[in-house]
């Protein structure tokens, strides 16, 4: 996982400071996002596969779909992403080149794990405090996790904030067993 990760950090680094700089950041979004579709595309993905096709081939049939829906610098990333046989981390590449525009628009996910089902105020709640705490805007996601008992679990980037009730009795345990 993280080689796919480690290949893929380059160019979506390079596509990241390319749209910056022309100032066409959601182009390349929606662009990446097409890419994506067509990559995992049963159909394109049976073909690329066949065991005598030819990396030139895989180029040509690509850029045929795409034909005129993106633009030169576009296909000039999927040729180069072909001919260094990397078509495989286009997933990785767009995830990460996501993961920096929101970063530098001052946004960051987080991933709530909630016993029950949380309503918009109570989730709004949470987004707010986790905003003025870390002085980002917060676009939360929520999952319901019945193993919780109680309380909520929040996840944002490497951090974790555990204010379930199962987080309390695990650390209860290990306060009373050391």
């Amino acid at each position: 996982m993280a080689e796919v990760i480690t290949l893929a950090r380059p160019y979506a680094q390079a596509l990241y400071s390319l749209a910056k700089e022309t100032d066409t950041l959601d182009v390349w979004s929606e662009s990446l996002e097409f890419l994506k579709s067509v990559a995992d595309d049963a159909a394109f993905q049976e073909t690329v596969s066949a065991p005598d096709i030819q990396l030139t081939d895989v180029e040509d049939l690509f850029l045929s779909i795409c034909s005129d829906r993106v633009s030169m610098e576009v296909r000039n990333f999927i040729q180069l992403l072909v001919r260094n046989g990397r078509l495989s981390v286009l997933d990785d590449v767009a995830r990460q080149y996501e993961s920096l525009k929101a970063e530098d628009e001052g946004m960051v996910n987080a991933v709530i794990q909630s016993a029950f089902d949380l309503d918009e105020a109570q989730i709004t709640a949470i987004a707010d405090i986790l905003s003025k705490k870390l002085n980002k805007k917060i676009s939360p996601s929520v999952t319901t996790d019945p193993n919780l008992i109680g309380g909520v679990k929040v996840h944002v980037g490497d951090k974790v904030w555990d204010a379930s009730v199962r987080g309390r009795l695990q650390h209860m345990a290990v306060t009373l067993t050391n």
